[in-house]
């Protein structure tokens, strides 16, 4: 490590602006041992630590099989599309890297074909796009749906024809040979260094525990970045799912199968009644659920928020999907296809059942009501055992990573809630960024609390205040999407600078338009706390309404919490608070992306001081100066225009 990170080493002498830094060559170190060792790492690096090589180099390196697993697709595509080719440019002219992604974001050839020849089309607009999709989907050499950026998201058309689990006839299906993910994991098996995300990872890692073969191929090690996801990603591919949502997936390729050769509809008709019958008690169990709890959310699944039409309707679906499963096992001997769906209808009807009965004490069963659709799930309580048993013990190269893994210097919170072994090692790497020059804290001493009457009125008026002295400039964080609308109704008419609020456009859109208008003002809430990157002067403000506490009455979070409390500990420090803490520390890790950064950030939240746990919010945060008075703020202001000058060059978050 030290001949590629040194003063004097390879990374020194080949790239411009490369500056050494201790704590890279540190980390680095570590994860060479760890994988060389089998031992597992916690590493958390502070932004500016360049962690990407000081995991990417040690993996190449040590000549084992890596997987590298990412939280977000903006740190995937920076791996794939900057730090590979550079490092296989100059340094490793040999390596093999492939990013392997989930299977629906790969075209079908036979679903394609089949669809093509008898499409349906859900609206104008998707008719008007099928024929530049068909020629796409002819020549492609890959497959891969990032290819067309130019198709929108909601192309509902793509359900149709890609490459999901449950359509694929795998070696029965005539393109096997010319398959993309055949080809794919072709590649996969030969390289030696894989890019997935963290939702892949645990789907294969699930799909192998339950003996239904892998989407990855065998590997010696895994490294994840942005670990602070992992415990809840984890959670959702270990327990059981039922939706309508599949319910209605499952009625349209049974007549998709049925209408294929019309010489048999009449020897179809059961199971095209059933389909009916399927379609008809999806819709009815999403209005009963509508009418039982009214607004979307989630909800625990118990006699109050189900109701007896829930066991009943379920009741008549599980003997729907039975008369089903009759009808169809003679016909998958003839028909691969029919094989395919009667997996699926296998697997519904399962799930059902286990949803009905809600039997495993390990799970906590709830639903999430949406205007579409209601989905059931039993998810897992306690998820450590998932990671000690379905990957520690296989595979102890283990490293984790993230810029917010500790709470207050300790990672006990991260080793209890993902199962990480005593032998585990663990590292603090501080950023390398001036915090103390680069960034000023405002915490208001003498303002309302959060629950307090006025508190959402008095924060629009001292972020008016604040926002008039960095000439906009500011991304302002949100914990509830009430507060968000509410201020951004008190600025629109009096804040003289671009007001842009989440929802107005897609998320991308909303960021370029940031960047571009460098006095604007964004107002977000949960999906912008994390995996935003903005450096320079368009972001040179942080405001943050309040601590982040995550509401108790979700489903998932309320067993968590009871599970704790039933332990004789209290889940409030043991589980809210650390959560809370690494949440905070991804939003103010939005503000320093760069050495030359520079801000402002605020937090209108008075329990940082009044209460005992608001120390260990403080003593997590980057070492910034405090101030409790706008005023104070000038000061720190009127250095702005020099400090560019001040700084050293070189340094930047990726």
């Amino acid at each position: 490590m030290q001949r590629y990170f040194g003063p004097e080493g390879l990374l020194s002498r080949n790239v411009s602006d490369f500056e050494y830094r201790g704590s890279q060559q540190e980390m680095a170190e570590a994860v060479f041992e760890a994988l060389s060792a089998e031992t597992p790492l916690m590493a958390e690096a502070g932004t500016g630590t360049g962690k990407t090589w000081a995991y990417l180099i040690p993996a190449i390196l040590s000549g084992k099989k890596v997987i590298v697993s990412t939280g977000t697709k903006t740190l995937q595509d920076q791996i794939l599309d900057h730090d590979i080719p550079f490092l296989r440019e100059r340094f490793f002219p040999k390596l093999q890297a492939v990013c392997v992604k989930g299977r629906g974001n790969y075209l079908c050839r036979r679903r394609f074909r089949e669809f093509s020849y008898q499409p349906t089309l859900y609206s104008r607009s998707e008719a008007l796009l099928f024929r530049r999709f068909q020629k796409w989907g002819s020549r492609t050499d890959t497959g891969d749906r990032a290819e067309i950026a130019w198709l929108p998201d909601q192309f509902q058309t793509w359900n149709e024809v890609c490459s999901r689990t449950e359509y694929c006839l795998g070696q029965q299906c005539e393109d096997n040979g010319r398959c993309f993910l055949t080809r794919l994991r072709m590649e996969a098996s030969r390289a030696n260094l894989l890019i997935v995300n963290h939702h892949l990872f645990f789907a294969d890692l699930s799909l192998r525990r339950k003996g239904l073969g892998e989407v990855l191929p065998d590997y010696d090690a895994v490294i994840f970045d942005e670990a602070h996801q992992l415990e809840d990603t984890m959670g959702l591919y270990f327990g059981v799912h039922f939706s309508t949502l599949r319910l209605a997936d499952l009625a349209r390729d049974l007549k998709r199968e049925c209408g294929k050769d019309p010489k048999k509809a009449k020897n179809f008709q059961p199971i095209l009644n059933i389909a009916q019958q399927l379609e008809q008690l999806g819709r009815f169990l999403h209005h009963y659920f509508v009418k039982l709890n009214g607004n979307p959310g989630r909800f625990l699944l118990d006699g109050d928020s189900a109701g007896s039409g829930f066991v009943d309707t379920f009741d008549r679906i599980i003997h729907a999907l039975e008369q089903l499963n009759g009808h169809l096992a003679p016909l998958c001997e003839k028909n691969p296809s029919f094989e395919v769906v009667s997996r699926c209808s296998l697997e519904l009807c399962q799930a059902a059942q286990e949803i009905l009965d809600r039997k495993d004490p390990a799970l906590v069963y709830w639903f999430e009501l949406t205007q579409q659709a209601v989905f059931f799930s039993g998810t897992p309580i306690d998820v450590a055992f998932v990671f000690r048993e379905r990957l520690l013990a296989k595979t102890p190269a283990v490293v984790l990573v993230s810029a917010t893994l500790s709470v207050a210097g300790s990672f006990d919170f991260l080793r209890q809630s993902v199962g990480m072994p005593p032998e585990s090692r663990e590292m603090i790497l501080p950023s390398p960024f001036s915090y103390e020059r680069q960034a000023l804290l405002h915490v208001p001493s003498r303002f309302p609390a959060p629950q307090e009457p006025g508190f959402v009125a008095r924060v629009a008026e001292e972020a008016l205040e604040i926002l008039d002295k960095t000439r906009g400039r500011a991304l302002f964080l949100f914990t509830s999407y009430k507060n968000m609308h509410e201020v951004y109704q008190r600025l629109k008419d009096s804040l003289p600078y671009p007001l842009f609020i989440q929802g107005q456009k897609p998320k991308r859109a909303l960021l370029a338009d940031f960047r571009e208008q460098i006095d604007s003002v964004l107002l977000a809430t949960s999906s912008f706390w994390q995996g935003i990157d903005v450096p320079g002067e368009s972001l040179s403000c942080l405001l943050i309404d309040k601590l982040p506490f995550e509401v108790p009455d979700d489903p998932l979070i309320a067993a968590r919490m009871a599970q704790l409390t039933e332990r004789g500990k209290s889940a409030f420090f043991h589980y809210q608070v650390p959560r809370a803490v690494i949440q905070l520390k991804q939003g103010v890790g939005r503000l320093i992306r760069s050495s030359r950064d520079r801000g402002i950030i605020a937090i209108f939240d008075v329990r940082l001081l009044t209460k005992n746990y608001g120390r260990l919010f403080l003593r997590s945060l980057p070492p910034c100066r405090m101030v409790h008075e706008l005023d104070k703020m000038d000061e720190f202001l009127a250095t702005w225009e020099s400090f560019p000058e001040n700084c050293p060059d070189g340094v930047s978050a990726s």
